[in-house]
């Protein structure tokens, strides 16, 4: 039993914001299993589950002086399952797909806007593995309301580069994501 066990979570969070690895510890103790069972039921196996995790943990310790967490529980839950998001995505694995409509096509009447973040943080993962030139275009023309020559001028391309890479961006979000495209339009405006 060590020292740290009789802390809450919120005094295990200002003690890991100062760098205390013990509190840290305390965090990872008690909750790692949790996470892990959390993981594996989100479709991930057992070494994906134990990766993500232990993922979700090491971000914690790297971004412990900027973390703004108001409810530990939850805010491990939410990041393991952005963490598991993102790797499928980047591994594409076919349970992406599962994973994506269990998110937005639950039977259960959730909080919408809860669904909507999932799905913007599906997004996000999806952007973020597109190539940087991509990306920036995708999030300056989609996001930031640019037009392609405004892009262009910023970017010192030619429009038809910027249009040609919107357009692959496109291509690939239609065979990544088929007719919830759709839907993705919707949330965007």
């Amino acid at each position: 039993m060590s020292q740290y066990d009789i802390h809450t979570d919120e005094q295990l969070i200002a003690l890991l914001k100062c760098g205390d690895e013990a509190a840290f510890t305390e965090i990872y103790d008690r909750y790692w299993h949790q996470l892990y069972k959390s993981a594996c039921r989100k479709k991930a196996d057992k070494e994906q589950a134990k990766e993500i995790v232990h993922d979700v943990f090491l971000d914690i310790w790297k971004r412990r002086e900027t973390l703004n967490i108001s409810y530990l529980p939850a805010y491990l839950e939410q990041a393991v399952r952005f963490r598991l998001i993102n790797y499928i995505n980047r591994n594409k694995i076919p349970a992406f797909f599962d994973l994506f409509e269990t998110l937005l096509f639950s039977p259960y009447e959730a909080d919408q806007v809860l669904k909507q973040k999932d799905f913007i943080k599906l997004l996000e993962g999806w952007v973020d593995i597109l190539p940087e030139t991509q990306r920036r275009i995708f999030i300056q023309y989609f996001l930031k309301e640019l037009s392609v020559k405004e892009i262009a001028v910023e970017m010192n391309l030619s429009p038809k580069t910027i249009q040609n890479n919107l357009s692959l961006s496109l291509r690939h979000l239609r065979t990544r994501f088929g007719t919830l495209v759709a839907i993705l339009h919707f949330f965007i405006w």
